[in-house]
């Protein structure tokens, strides 16, 4: 097979059926709402301007960003009119016309929670399920789990707008073997998505390759010798890729071979050029393709002194409603959705309540106890909505999920069991999920 080939991940064996072989996450940096965005509630028009503290309980209103005072807040109502869509009737926010036609093929998840307000504690356990840096990245452990497919691109692919709060350590490999942290691509017209791509002058192929096995020779001894740095295998192999990206990665993130039809569905920005290049790389074998949208200056997080919620969630949507749309339909029409899980995500949502110290404009803070996300494809029940916060948006009342079992959802869907994906580190027994979660089989077809 091509995935044995030097420098690839060895396929490994499911733990059950997967739905599911590859995935790609769309992930929202700094906290998009899901009142402006698809957790429709009409009552806080009832109560707007009311006083936070004179409708929830102190308890009610601790554990949020511990910069900013809640009690003061005043109930604020949703910025933006929504509709009910589709056959299911799923309530879509305006400012995603193109989405809306298609969340027939979606699983909104509405009462998911987490543990933290803050961005870079959010962004961390979204990615790793650990509140602490130093763990393994999603994408990590999926390929940990089940190898790669392809013997000619990364397994884990990143592209990213800037460098989020949390930094790059969200999608590195922590603890695990070095081949599994994400290759980070940058896709631009006219630049090799990964630097060193093009022979240095004077250097033919098989110079390289010679030069390559020597070097290779000297490490295998080195780690024969130094049995406790296993990185040295992580080393190899990575040098065995890099070969096989000089002649694989230019033809699978050049985007002039689409047709312009193609290209048209998908637009022309940064994060729809992502998103095209997403569904070029699945159906090359990649396991796990993360985009990461606003990353520089955390563009979702909508305080009032950061933009303004109006202006804020108006101009995200608008830049990643069309690649998202595109990549949801492209998928289908290539018959890759079902074996494609497409995942959209955020660290936490926001307060049902204004700022009290808001700057110039409207603006909601940081909000984790309800939110929502979403999956399309890959095995999931289109046209769902699962789970529900109460009437004011707060608190995730019925059939809450923690992220712990959305990722074991995710890993059970590629058919990994998250209870047995584990890795033996300072003598325990490591994984995702850590000690918790629970598969929601009521989203999964």
């Amino acid at each position: 097979m091509a995935a044995q080939a030097r420098g690839a991940l060895p396929v490994r064996p499911a733990h059950c059926r997967p739905r599911a072989k590859n995935v790609i996450l769309l992930f929202m940096c700094g906290g998009a709402s899901h009142l402006e965005t698809f957790d429709y509630k009409p009552q806080l028009r009832k109560w707007a301007g009311k006083r936070a503290d004179d409708i929830f309980s102190a308890e009610e209103l601790q554990g949020f960003n511990p910069e900013k005072t809640v009690e003061g807040c005043k109930i604020l109502p949703p910025v933006f009119d929504f509709r009910q869509r589709g056959e299911s009737g799923a309530w879509v926010s305006e400012i995603y016309p193109r989405l809306a036609e298609v969340v027939d093929e979606i699983a909104f998840l509405k009462a998911v929670h987490t543990d933290s307000a803050i961005h870079s504690v959010g962004e961390t356990m979204w990615h790793t399920g650990h509140v602490r840096a130093g763990f393994p990245s999603m994408g990590s452990w999926v390929t940990y789990g089940l190898g790669s497919e392809t013997a000619d691109l990364p397994s884990y692919v990143v592209m990213k707008d800037g460098i989020s709060t949390a930094g790059d350590v969200v999608f590195q490999q922590g603890m695990l073997p070095g081949r599994h942290q994400a290759a980070v691509a940058r896709v631009e017209e006219g630049r090799p998505p990964f630097p060193y791509l093009d022979l240095p002058p004077g250097m033919t192929p098989e110079r390289q390759r010679e030069q390559l096995e020597v070097l290779n020779a000297l490490n295998r001894r080195h780690r024969d010798r130094h049995p406790t740095q296993p990185e040295l295998t992580g080393r190899i192999e990575a040098l065995e890729m890099a070969i096989g990206l000089q002649h694989s990665a230019r033809t699978a993130f050049d985007l002039s071979r689409e047709s312009p039809v193609i290209r048209a569905l998908y637009g022309e920005n940064q994060f729809s050029r992502h998103c095209l290049t997403a569904r070029r790389l699945v159906e090359r074998g990649v396991r796990f393709v993360e985009i990461f949208d606003g990353a520089t200056g955390r563009k979702w997080d909508a305080h009032g002194n950061r933009g303004g919620l109006i202006d804020n969630h108006r101009n995200n949507a608008g830049r990643t409603d069309q690649g998202m749309t595109a990549l949801i339909l492209d998928l289908r029409a290539r018959g890759l959705l079902e074996e494609t899980l497409v995942v959209w995500a955020t660290e936490f949502g926001r307060t049902p309540f204004e700022e009290a110290n808001r700057e110039v404009k409207l603006g909601r803070g940081h909000h984790h106890k309800g939110f929502t996300l979403w999956m399309a494809g890959g095995g999931v029940k289109g046209g769902l909505s699962f789970g529900s916060t109460d009437d004011f948006g707060m608190s995730a009342v019925k059939n809450a999920v923690h992220v712990h079992d959305v990722h074991a959802t995710i890993l059970h869907l590629l058919g990994l069991d998250h209870e047995k994906l584990t890795y033996r580190h300072n003598s325990r027994d490591l994984r995702l999920t850590d000690v918790f979660g629970n598969v929601i089989h009521e989203i999964i077809a």
